[in-house]
């Protein structure tokens, strides 16, 4: 052991402080770089050297390692927060529109509109034959109405947008997921399975991965390659360098628009929990569509319970004809089978049918029963039945229109029907003699033969001229519980949904801000670990800075000893 090795343990020493200074230097450059992981080296001292029994002299410092500061387990855990607090601002985001759409807050809202409704069947009930009160009460049902069908109407926009945005978001997904499988093969070709790590291409496929994590919830598998495999639940998504993608499917269920996203290779449903896609599915697929139901079921409540009344009243003016707005399907089956395809509920029992001559004010009165016990099916009546049965009135026809609809004309311009005591429903349900028109928040309207006429709105029962009971019993619909709506009233109903969005919307806005700051705290935390600290990276190149100095003295004593060796020779 001489001077020379002495040249080569200075040397080391140079290399080592060298390499220590870019590592150092390299974090200091990156100190504001997004995603970036702080690097340290590890140095150790080479194995000594026996230079004789028992006496062993070190030969320098090599580099053992340049180690990238990141905890697995952490990063899992930042990114799942991430993919919680992506779908909990969604949430937010589209339960605040739904409040907004509602407009509860405000006096231009359906529980306004509804109140004004009753109001106005109520001022009817004091003077039945006010043709300007029931003007009055047809006007505040088309203004009911057409709130209601712009409610729905701006319900189906925002599934529109939805759809819309689900759609970039799977594109998005699909991006992050093709240049992740692209990093995972460039970083297996530079470690090449060895002890070495690719930083900067790991750390830019961790910046994909947490931007990954904003849409979807994924699991990260790292394989000794250095590739990662990603799956959503247990299905993968990504494997090594193979992209097997995602799709977003919208197909036809029952008649509505349904989407998922699945597994674009072999179209497997993916399973995802949180993160903007997985919570704008969930939210169309669930709130929304309950949203939509639950107006849906408060506009058809409405229109069934208003109409029963209104069917078995009468007007000022008695009918000449009247075509049934609903359409039934099948003419052969039950009227309350489901092939019927009538949109209101129909029960056992009957409906008097009266016929009135103009020109004598003699009245028949004719019981039509409506077999709906379902103890002998065969008997059970259908549309065809129920034609048939006022059919056999005198002076009145009964006929099936093309499409399915109930139509009754008076044989002679003499003769003029009405309808009461209607235990079945149906009369209501087929559209006769009825207040409302439609089924559904989309298509509900009021009968254009009150809206050219005021003095056809039934409001009186028995005959009697003057009678207000038919609109008394419109306006005790405020306060009546109905069986369609759980016994809510229709008020009743409708508020506790709008009270349900509220609540909802203010759980949303909780637990983003829950999921905002486990986020935050994990990011702290992953900073303490994987962060450049300015303080520290200094102290660190100072002390390099110093063993470099320090080695760089030891060669040059190494240098002038070698020197007075030649100079003695």
């Amino acid at each position: 052991m001489g001077l020379t090795s002495s040249l080569h343990i200075g040397r080391s020493g140079l290399l080592a402080s060298q390499a220590a200074i870019q590592v150092a230097g390299n974090n200091l450059a990156n100190i504001a770089t997004e995603g970036y992981h702080r690097n340290d080296i590890s140095l150790a001292a080479v194995r000594s050297r026996e230079i004789q029994r028992g006496i062993f002299l070190g030969q320098g410092v090599q580099i053992d390692a340049v180690t990238r500061q990141v905890d697995e387990a952490l990063e899992a855990r930042l990114r799942a927060s991430i993919s919680d607090e992506g779908g909990s601002r969604v949430a937010q985001d589209l339960w605040s529109e739904i409040e907004a759409i509602e407009n509860e807050l405000s006096e231009i809202d359906i529980s306004t509109r509804m109140a004004e409704f009753f109001n106005a069947w109520s001022q009817v009930a004091n003077n039945p034959q006010d043709l300007s009160l029931r003007t009055l009460a047809v006007e505040q049902a088309e203004t009911l109405t057409d709130y209601i069908k712009s409610v729905r109407g701006e319900f189906g926009n925002l599934q529109k947008r939805i759809d819309d945005r689900t759609a970039n978001a799977g594109n998005t997904v699909n991006d992050l997921l093709d240049r992740i499988a692209q990093l995972n093969e460039s970083i297996a070709l530079q470690e090449g399975g060895q002890a070495v790590s690719a930083g900067g291409l790991r750390d830019q496929r961790d910046l994909y991965l947490t931007e990954l994590s904003q849409y979807i919830d994924v699991s990260v598998i790292e394989q000794p390659s250095g590739g990662v495999d990603l799956y959503v639940g247990s299905l993968p998504v990504v494997l090594g360098n193979n992209n097997r993608g995602i799709a977003v499917n919208t197909e036809t269920v029952n008649g509505e628009l349904v989407t998922s996203v699945r597994l674009a290779e072999d179209n497997s449903p993916l399973d995802i929990q949180s993160g903007e896609l997985g919570a704008l599915v969930k939210f169309r697929g669930v709130h929304l569509e309950n949203a939509i139901d639950a107006l849906d079921t408060y506009t058809n409540a409405l229109i069934y319970e208003v109409n029963k009344i209104h069917s078995s009243s009468q007007g000022l003016t008695l009918l000449n004809s009247a075509v049934g707005t609903t359409v039934v399907e099948d003419t052969s089956v039950a009227l309350n089978d489901a092939a019927s395809k009538i949109p209101f509920p129909l029960q056992h029992g009957s409906f008097q049918f009266h016929v009135t001559q103009k020109s004598t004010g003699q009245r028949i009165t004719q019981t039509i029963n409506v077999d709906l016990d379902g103890i002998n099916p065969a008997t059970d009546t259908t549309l065809t039945d129920l034609a048939a049965s006022i059919n056999a009135v005198a002076n009145v026809s009964a006929s099936i229109t093309l499409d399915g609809r109930l139509q009754i004309n008076s044989d002679a311009a003499d003769f003029q029907f009405s309808f009461s005591d209607d235990t079945s429903g149906a009369v209501a349900a087929l559209g006769i003699n009825t207040f409302f028109t439609g089924d559904q928040a989309y298509n509900v309207g009021v009968n254009t033969d009150l809206v050219g006429d005021p003095r056809n709105i039934a409001v009186a029962r028995e005959h009697l001229p003057g009678d207000n009971r038919g609109a008394l019993a419109v306006a005790a619909l405020r306060d009546t519980g109905i069986d369609a709506l759980g016994g809510l009233s229709l008020p009743g109903y409708w508020n506790r949904h709008v009270e349900d969005v509220s609540i909802r919307t203010a759980q949303a806005i909780d637990q983003l801000n829950a999921d905002s700051v486990v986020k935050e705290n994990l990011k702290v935390q992953q900073q303490a670990i994987s962060g450049v600290n300015a303080d520290e990276e200094t102290i660190n190149l100072l002390n390099y800075q110093r063993m470099y100095q320090a080695n760089a003295r030891f060669l040059t004593v190494v240098d002038e000893l070698m020197a007075t060796l030649i100079n003695i020779i």
